[in-house]
């Protein structure tokens, strides 16, 4: 059984519970409560252990989901960590991060039909397992199966 609990009552209420993919481990959930200007709908980044990490939109109060996205990445043994990208959803769309057993960190555009990756960062000798940004998001870490973290700084554009 699952539950919805409200913070500002206390209130405690039953929820909605929803299979996501089925025999295979979930190794990482996101949430967000909105994604950019144009997508205003709460929002679930779910990594799922069959070679995908899936963006779900949440469509109602008990917790009912829809699949918006799915991106292919390879994903079968580790626990594989993704992240929204806090900033850029204002800039330049919306973009969610994610590591990957092939030892790379990929950027996909959730906004893009065709060829969503945008951006792939090489560096690691093992599968990627977690990445983070920080406040500003000016750096991220990546970190790896081998104990490897890479902190990327963002490249700034000159004016």
């Amino acid at each position: 059984m699952s539950f919805l609990f409200d913070v500002a009552t206390g209130k405690l209420t039953k929820g909605k519970r929803t299979v996501i993919c089925e025999g295979s481990p979930v190794t990482c959930i996101s949430y967000r409560s909105w994604i950019n200007r144009e997508a205003r709908d709460p929002s679930l980044l779910i990594n799922c252990a069959v070679n995908s990490l899936c963006l779900h939109r949440i469509t109602s109060r008990d917790g009912g989901l829809r699949l918006r996205k799915t991106f292919s990445i390879k994903h079968k043994t580790h626990s594989i960590k993704s992240t929204f990208c806090p900033l850029m959803s204002f800039r330049e769309g919306a973009c969610v991060i994610t590591g990957s057993e092939d030892m790379n960190v990929y950027f996909f555009d959730i906004e893009r039909s065709s060829k969503p990756c945008v951006n792939k960062l090489q560096g690691h000798s093992a599968p990627v397992l977690a990445v983070c940004f920080n406040y500003d998001e000016s750096l991220l870490a990546s970190s790896d199966a081998d104990g490897l973290v890479i902190i990327w700084k963002r490249e700034q554009k000159n004016r």
